[in-house]
């Protein structure tokens, strides 16, 4: 991207906050962290992509960039949840490489002689100190809206829920089971996978609300699958160890890894 300091600019700030968002112990931190990237750097970066012949002036590009990002939002889950799952991690990596592809698309249809900075159109003119706090006390609501709609809140007479699912890994020979917590506390489990011939596999594990985790069980040794293979999997809430609180089955398609 020599020549294009808007377009280094963005793929910069785009993989340094999803970076940041990736390695942030605060789940609300990482949020913020990636609500620029997610509602105007992936339009902005798709806008650069599609007018290549100069830089768009401010309020169209940046109503442009966020319809755009909006988009963006609304399409990628359904990839993503196929490819890991729908977490901060896959947004953030997800996020980022829809800039670098955008970005990189730009730089590529880019005219020779290209002399524009779109970073600079974007520039917004004067406001008012007014205007400014209004704007400022808006963004730090819809801030605080994204955390609080993230953050599991405490009722002694809400009731929570786990959640427990299953699919075939790669190739057939192995199974994902996905454990979810929304319960209203840090809640421990025992998740046993029984697979045919009577083998049985016991996993643990510890999620705090909202958290979700996902365990690979290997249904016999890779390379050796000829036919279906019936599984069980039981979810178990360590406080009552022998009461199977969730339970999912199926058939493991044939194949090899």
């Amino acid at each position: 991207m020599r020549g294009h300091g808007d377009l280094r600019a963005v793929v910069i700030v785009a993989v340094v906050l999803a970076a940041l968002a990736l390695v942030v112990p605060l789940g609300w931190l990482s949020l913020l962290l990636l609500a620029p990237l997610a509602f105007f750097l992936t339009g902005y970066a798709i806008l650069l992509a599609a007018f290549v012949e100069g830089p768009q002036p401010w309020p169209r590009a940046f109503w442009i960039s966020l319809g755009l990002s909006l988009a963006v939002l609304a399409l990628l889950p359904l990839p993503l949840n196929y490819l890991g799952g729908l977490t901060p991690a896959t947004w953030a990596i997800a996020l980022a490489l829809v800039v670098l592809v955008a970005a990189a698309i730009a730089a590529a249809r880019r005219p020779a002689d290209w002399t524009g900075t779109s970073l600079a159109a974007l520039r917004p003119p004067p406001v008012s100190p007014l205007a400014a706090a209004c704007g400022l006390a808006a963004l730090a609501l819809a801030a605080g809206a994204i955390v609080l709609a993230q953050v599991p809140l405490s009722n002694s007479k809400a009731e929570g829920f786990s959640e427990l699912w299953m699919r075939p890994g790669p190739g057939g020979a192995s199974v994902r089971v996905g454990v979810g917590n929304e319960e209203q506390r840090r809640t421990a489990y025992e998740v046993r996978a029984k697979f045919a011939g009577g083998r049985e596999v016991t996993r643990s594990l510890t999620l705090s609300p909202g958290e979700t985790s996902t365990l690979r069980f290997a249904v016999i040794p890779p390379g050796t699958l000829a036919n279906a293979a019936f599984v069980s999997v039981l979810l178990f809430r360590r406080a009552e160890p022998d009461l199977p609180y969730r339970r999912v089955y199926g058939w493991i398609p044939a194949g090899t890894q």
